[in-house]
């Protein structure tokens, strides 16, 4: 299978002498249950990579007091608290986690304009042309860090397209530079135009990463995506080229 070796989420392995560190300790992100017991295990709110405050002047332009927003993998980020507190309440917070929904819903009752909803972010099922805003904060990350990474990046990002309204914006913020990332949201099916931002690093951050930044990717909807439910060959065929295109721009042999 296919996972990302430039996230810091899989970086562990990568960062010490063959043999000092096994890849079995190196947390499951792109499984179930590793959030389940990790939210369990604390109860507090945590965010990946950054804050609101430093993706102010991304996220705000795009956005109307009145706008529907989609959370995708909300996770315990205080994010979506930080967007209904500036104004934006039409927010649906989704993840895979009960034990996280059921936690942030108590966390945040009195923000009762915001939706919180287990939901496998692969497999989406609001009606189509459903928000104006999708907001990936490390969940893209967080899959390729599992089995079969590519593939469910594509259906997550297919179900995105799917659920955005033309001209909507898809924002992912994540570790991963250019080379390794942007190819996933250029592919045809998905009919988004890209744009590349970075966000600079908290002077307190600890990660391991050979960058001082953060990487923002704006997609934008442009015509409607025709999605055919007998399409499955094709998206293997295709799967298929963007694995080998991959590992040739990356040199892996």
């Amino acid at each position: 299978f296919f996972f990302d070796l430039f996230s810091p989420l899989c970086f562990l392995p990568f960062l010490f002498p063959a043999g000092e560190v096994s890849v079995e300790l190196m947390p499951d992100y792109g499984k179930h249950d590793y959030w389940d017991e990790r939210y369990k295990a604390n109860d507090t709110t945590f965010d990946w990579y950054v804050s609101f405050e430093p993706l102010k002047e991304v996220l705000t332009p795009m956005l109307k007091t009145d706008s529907k927003i989609l959370m995708l993998g909300c996770g315990n980020s205080r994010l979506s608290a930080q967007l209904y507190e500036s104004g934006y309440h039409n927010i649906t917070n989704c993840d895979i986690s009960e034990v996280c929904i059921n936690q942030m819903k108590s966390r945040y009752k009195e923000m009762d304009k915001m939706e919180w909803v287990v939901k496998d972010c692969t497999k989406l099922d609001y009606p189509d042309a459903s928000f104006d805003l999708v907001v990936d904060k490390g969940t893209t990350d967080a899959i390729l860090c599992g089995s079969n990474s590519f593939h469910n990046v594509y259906q997550m990002n297919k179900h995105v397209s799917r659920v955005m309204k033309k001209g909507g914006h898809f924002i992912v913020i994540t570790y991963g530079q250019p080379d390794t990332r942007i190819d996933h949201f250029r592919r045809k099916k998905l009919n988004w135009e890209v744009e590349h931002k970075t966000v600079d690093k908290p002077v307190f951050s600890s990660d391991s990463a050979p960058s001082s930044n953060y990487h923002v990717y704006v997609m934008t909807k442009g015509d409607e995506v025709v999605d055919d439910d007998d399409d499955d060959e094709d998206d293997d065929e295709e799967d298929d080229d963007f694995y080998d295109k991959f590992q040739a721009n990356a040199n892996i042999q």
